[in-house]
């Protein structure tokens, strides 16, 4: 019986093969994270850091979603550098959006009327989320505006709801205000 020694064909005397061998692992680890970097949420605002999800960045702020169906929603912040801010837009069912925010310590008898332009050193009247995330606020409406809305891990948040009461759905922006401790 005859047995072949195979070890000579990767070993020393071939040092270019096994370094090829390397690229093509190095080359294949880096498209395989790469493509998971570079598929962003498709809910994440622009400028939103890369790899962010709504889940992972609401999870940082103590944030429970509403547990029904959300349309139009998008957000920019992040899991890793909470401290930064928390915006997070979307519509959903009138009655649901009432659950998610009595959940969240907002008292729905208490809104502060508020109407953009008015000064209220809210960030829903800069020109940022407009620009950044396409939130407009119309001047001749006057919309709720909740200061209380606070996370189990104690993050608050502005919150604005628009007023069209004769729709099924409502829209809501929120911004947080303070990270709480985790």
């Amino acid at each position: 019986m005859r047995v072949r020694n195979t070890v000579g064909r990767c070993g020393p005397g071939r040092p270019g093969r096994a370094a090829a061998v390397a690229v093509h692992v190095v080359a294949a680890v880096a498209l395989a994270s790469g493509c998971t970097a570079a598929d962003p949420d498709p809910r994440a605002y622009p400028g939103t850091p890369k790899g962010q999800t709504l889940e992972g960045v609401a999870k940082a702020f103590g944030l429970d979603l509403p547990a029904c169906d959300l349309k139009g929603v998008g957000f920019s912040g992040s899991s890793k550098y909470p401290a930064q801010d928390l915006n997070l837009s979307f519509r959903a069912p009138r009655d649901c959006v009432g659950r998610f925010l009595s959940a969240h310590s907002v008292d729905l008898a208490r809104p502060v009327h508020w109407t953009p332009g008015q000064g209220t050193g809210t960030g829903f009247d800069s020109d940022t989320v407009t620009r950044d995330f396409g939130w407009s606020f119309d001047k001749a409406v006057t919309y709720d505006l909740f200061v209380d809305f606070t996370t189990s891990t104690g993050s608050r948040f502005s919150v604005v709801a628009d007023q069209d009461r004769g729709q099924a759905e409502q829209t809501v922006y929120m911004e947080s205000r303070h990270l709480g401790g985790s």
